[in-house]
């Protein structure tokens, strides 16, 4: 199973502002039980070769930053092992004057029956995932977290 999907989330803040929210580190402020332990570089650095792993959901996810372009556009390989394997990419664009539409793009590749099912769960859900995404970066931009 294999999906490719993609989707926009409206943050309230210029893209410079609102990378962070996009990167390993930046999650942790609106993702729950989001923990990047980082492999390479140690202290976490956003960089191209950036090597980190996460346990999130029940599942142990390996991950590596595989493009970085100034704070609008970052490239994420993914590794679920035994799941499923993928690229998250995130690209971000001025939306008035405080304001960015972030594209999300997911391509992901089932690696067993089980995966083959989370990829299709996945993909049935994406638009309401990217809702929620855009709920609590705008709840933690407002101070409501």
């Amino acid at each position: 199973m294999h999906t490719d999907v993609t989707g926009t989330v409206r943050v309230g803040a210029p893209p410079a502002d609102a990378f962070i929210f996009f990167t390993p580190e930046g999650e942790k402020r609106w993702v729950a039980g989001w923990e990047p332990e980082y492999l390479h570089p140690a202290e976490g650095a956003l960089q191209e070769g950036l090597t980190f792993r996460t346990r999130h959901g029940g599942e142990e996810t390996l991950w590596l930053a595989s493009r970085l372009h100034a704070a609008t556009e970052v490239d994420y390989v993914r590794v679920t092992p035994g799941s499923r394997i993928g690229i998250v990419s995130i690209r971000l664009a001025t939306a008035g004057a405080a304001a960015s539409d972030v594209t999300v793009r997911y391509r992901l590749t089932g690696l067993s029956p089980a995966g083959d099912a989370a990829v299709e769960a996945f993909a049935a859900a994406f638009d309401q995932y990217l809702r929620t995404w855009e709920h609590l970066i705008g709840a933690l931009l407002a101070g409501d977290v």
